[in-house]
Formats: C-alpha cells, sequence, structure tokens
C-alpha cells in the first residue's frame, strides 16, 4: 500500500532529509546522506520521493546533481522545523516540571523554613504557568497551590 504524504514526515530520516537540503550549502546527496546518517541508496530513495511530492529539485553541474527545495518544499521545512521546535521545547519544560515536584518532595520543613526552601520554588512553576502548553500551565497552577499549602503549615 503505497503511504500517504502526510506520514512520510512522521519517519526520522525522511524529516531529516528535508532539513538537511534545506540546512546544507552546498546540498548534495552524499552530503545529505552523512549528515543524517543514512546510507546513500536509501538517501537517494528519500530524496527521489522528496522530487516526486514537488519539495525539491535538482541540477546537474560537471558531476554533481546539486539540491535545492522548491517554494512548497522551504514552506513545509519551515513547518516541520516549527514542529520540532515546539516538541523539544514542551519536553524540556515537563522535564523541569518533574523535577521542581521531586524537589518539593523532598522539602521536609514547615513555616518560616519552607518560605525559604520553596519561595524560589514558586517563581519557577510561576514561570511555567506563563506557557502556552495548557496542560503544563494547568499542572504549574496545581504545583504552585501545593507550594502555598506546605508555606501554609
Amino acid at each position: 500500500m503505497a503511504e500517504r504524504r502526510e506520514f512520510f514526515f512522521l519517519r526520522e530520516k525522511p524529516a531529516r532529509a528535508l532539513l538537511a537540503v534545506r540546512d546544507l550549502d552546498p546540498a548534495y546527496a552524499s552530503r545529505v546522506a552523512k549528515k543524517i546518517d543514512s546510507t546513500f541508496p536509501h538517501t537517494t530513495k528519500i530524496l527521489i520521493q522528496l522530487d516526486e511530492m514537488g519539495l525539491m529539485r535538482s541540477r546537474l553541474e560537471g558531476r554533481i546533481r546539486y539540491l535545492e527545495l522548491t517554494d512548497h518544499g522551504e514552506r513545509v521545512a519551515s513547518a516541520l522545523a516549527d514542529l520540532i521546535e515546539v516538541l523539544a521545547s514542551s519536553g524540556r519544560l515537563w522535564k523541569r516540571m518533574e523535577r521542581l515536584r521531586e524537589v518539593i518532595d523532598g522539602v521536609k520543613v514547615s513555616g518560616p523554613k519552607a518560605a525559604l526552601c520553596l519561595g524560589p520554588l514558586r517563581r519557577d512553576a510561576a514561570r511555567l504557568k506563563d506557557e502556552e502548553d495548557e496542560g503544563l500551565r494547568r499542572a504549574a497552577e496545581e504545583l504552585d497551590r501545593t507550594i502555598l499549602a506546605m508555606m501554609a503549615r
């Protein structure tokens, strides 16, 4: 069964190949293969698919076939890079949230000492409440309520 175009970029090598063609100057198959840590034949197959999708074109100069993205390919690469950035930053923020929870779970003091220990953690939780990820914001708000309750003991 033929692979749907939308799912082509959910595989690592095609996504990395598209971004490599965008980022390398000059871009040609062997450089793309090296950048994405792939074999030359596999990379060539991916590049042919990119060309067939209208995302890339090539031009022969001497013995080297140079690669460049089409306007549509540039838009797809830009959207893909944005998606990767969002996913990466979201993951880092959730890891930060988990570290805050671990630290708070380890705090065994109460009263004024708790305020000294937990005050900076409230500031970190407040930064997470400003993020676009709704789930992260809710988790940070709950964490902040936990911190306030510990400080009130």
